[in-house]
Order: structure tokens, then sequence, then C-alpha cells
């Protein structure tokens, strides 16, 4: 059992609802088409999903830290380094090389998505059948 056919066991008409918030219409399986919804909307699915689950609490308190373990440390450099913020380290993402930060694109949408996602596609068979040819071409010159 995954989490899309937990969530929709556990309470269908929660389930349905987020279905048709994205105005998707169920469908007849046991996860009643929350998976393919997070495979077409995305990250906002999948939030709403998450923010449903019914054990959603207990998680939350088993993973998040407590107060006095965030304070606690031996204050040698590898708990200090934990504790210190991660603005330091913003500096060294999306690096272009020539020593400046590349700018954040976009959020981009889901037809975006899917046309970068065709283009990508069609880049990646021009690049296998212009390298099939070349191999082509070199056994049919080596003999």
């Amino acid at each position: 059992m995954n989490v899309y056919e937990y969530v929709a066991d556990s309470n269908p008409r929660v389930a349905e609802q987020i279905m048709n918030s994205f105005n998707y219409d169920v469908i007849n399986s046991s996860d009643m088409g929350l998976s393919q919804l997070v495979d077409k909307v995305g990250e906002p699915a999948l939030q709403k999903v998450m923010e449903n689950h019914p054990d959603k609490d207990i998680i939350l308190e088993l993973f998040s830290k407590k107060e006095d373990e965030k304070s606690r440390g031996c204050n040698c450099d590898c708990c200090r380094n934990k504790n210190r913020n991660n603005d330091d380290y913003l500096n060294y993402l999306n690096v272009t090389g020539n020593g400046t930060v590349a700018p954040v694109p976009p959020a981009t949408t889901p037809n975006d998505a899917s046309v970068n996602t065709h283009l990508l596609a069609n880049q990646t068979n021009v690049i296998l059948v212009v390298s099939a040819l070349f191999i082509a071409t070199a056994l049919i010159l080596k003999k």
C-alpha cells in the first residue's frame, strides 16, 4: 500500500475533494486517481495529499527536532556547523563556472513542462540517430 492508497482508503471523501479541487474526476482504482493527479499536476497536488494524510501529526512529531535537541551540543566544529544557518552555502549553489550565481528560473506551468519534456525527448532522439549514423559510417569505412 502506498501513500495515495492509504489516504484514499482512510478518507475517501477527502480524496474526492482533492481530485475535484484540481478539476479531475475520481477514477475507480485503489488510490482513486491520486497518483495520476500527482503525476500530472506535481507538487501542489502532492502537498494537498500530504496535508490530508491521516498520520501527519505522528509523522511530524516523530521526525521534527525538539527545541532542547536543537540547543544541545558539545560545541565542537561538527555541532556548530549543524547549527549554523545554511546561508553561507547558498553562494555555492547554481554556480555558472565564471564566479557568478545563475539566476533562478521562473516557475514553470504544466504546459511549459510538457513542452520542455517534448523538446528534450526530440533532442535525445536526434543525438541517438546521429550517433547511430556515426557508428554505422565508421563500421562501413573500417571494412
